[in-house]
Parts: C-alpha cells; structure tokens; sequence
C-alpha cells in the first residue's frame, strides 16, 4: 500500500463491481495470524493489507484489504 494514502482510501472508490473489501477486526496477534493465513493460502501478500488501526475497543485493531477480484 503507498504511504501517501490512508488504508480508508480503499474504501472511496466502491462503483466497481469487482472489488471487493475484507476487514480484519480483532487482537492484534489474531488479525496478524489471519493475515499470514491468507498469505499462506496464496489469497494476499502481506503488503496489501493496511498497517493495523486501533479501533475504539481497547487491545483491538483492524486491518483493511481491497482485493480486486474476477466475477
């Protein structure tokens, strides 16, 4: 992900069709294993995915994906 957007940039541009955004939301270990899984599972690199954000739940973050996918 380029470092002049932010990881909600993902989500502005949502007309097309074959896009499609995954949110991971939990511990920070949980979202970093569920990352690596996909990775593993040839899904996404590891760089695709946005840094992890805190959210307003204490101990959570989330991280953001936009997979562009074939319908």
């Amino acid at each position: 992900m380029s470092s002049e957007n932010t990881p909600f940039d993902l989500f502005k541009s949502s007309a097309d069709q074959g896009n499609l955004k995954v949110i991971a939301v939990g511990s920070p270990k949980v979202v970093e294993n569920y990352i690596l899984t996909q990775y593993r599972l040839g899904y996404a690199e590891v760089n695709e995915w946005s840094r992890p954000l805190p959210t307003t739940n204490p101990g959570e973050v989330m991280s953001l994906l936009l997979k562009r996918v074939s319908l």
